[in-house]
């Protein structure tokens, strides 16, 4: 992997999460995330496959549980809690880019627990 790339794939997402971010910013509840759930979906999808070409496969697989996530909210299923726990993944997804050693285990922990919930 060179230099350029990884150049090039931290710029993209780290623009990808201020995406995130944008979005996050203007909610304030459960509803306002599946209004605007296909919008965060885009951006989740994006990191989901650069990050572990990158060699970040946990960041990559917060993201993908997202998008799972996103994608049940979009056809129809409401995830109760999933306001709270995008805002967390959110500080866990930026913290992700700006350490080298930050453990997304716990919150990709949570995640899984959330999505197994609303597979009953």
């Amino acid at each position: 992997m060179s230099d350029e790339f990884i150049k090039i794939a931290t710029k993209e997402i780290n623009n990808e999460i201020t995406g995130l971010e944008n979005i996050l910013n203007i909610c304030k509840n459960n509803d306002d995330v599946f209004h605007n759930a296909q919008e965060f979906q885009k951006h989740t999808h994006k990191i989901k496959g650069l990050a572990p070409m990158m060699g970040k496969e946990e960041l990559g697989g917060l993201s993908s549980i997202l998008d799972i996530m996103l994608n049940k909210i979009i056809e129809g299923k409401k995830i109760v809690g999933i306001f709270d726990i995008l805002t967390e993944s959110f500080h866990y997804m930026k913290n992700s880019m700006n350490e080298s050693n930050c453990d997304l285990s716990q919150i990709n922990n949570k995640l899984k627990q959330l999505l197994a919930e609303h597979e009953k």
